[in-house]
């Protein structure tokens, strides 16, 4: 397929993909056309739900688009499985064995300091 070629089916999906956003709005339906380009699943699921509304228009998109998107939609899951983040792997556990206690040695107490002589009325002067 020319360059030429695909820019224009890309524009034509483009264009159908809001417009089928817009007519399922009015009929009360909102859905995410980022999602909807990135995402096979969800896009044959929005495309079953627009071809069961009653709204004539939104039927008729949903079936041009379904036209257009035939080997996207044909993906399945294969692309949302690369779409979603692998799983982090298990941690490593390592096994360490206790440790026996260890007794510390702290140094003797220091008896309280003492104040000088003759502070204490010193002190009661100053009150």
């Amino acid at each position: 397929m020319s360059e030429a070629m695909s820019t224009s089916l890309n524009r034509t999906t483009f264009a159908l993909q809001s417009r089928l956003f817009v007519a399922m709005k009015r009929a009360g339906r909102v859905i995410d056309l980022v999602w909807l380009q990135h995402n096979a699943e969800y896009a044959r699921a929005v495309l079953d739900i627009a071809g069961h509304m009653q709204d004539e228009e939104v039927r008729d998109i949903a079936r041009r688009l379904r036209g257009l998107l035939g080997d996207y939609l044909a993906q399945g899951t294969a692309k949302v499985a690369l779409l979603r983040p692998a799983p982090a792997p298990a941690p490593a556990v390592s096994v360490v064995p206790p440790t026996p206690p260890v007794a510390v040695a702290l140094p003797p107490a220091e008896a309280a300091p003492v104040a000088p002589a003759g502070l204490d009325r010193h002190l009661t002067s100053l009150r």
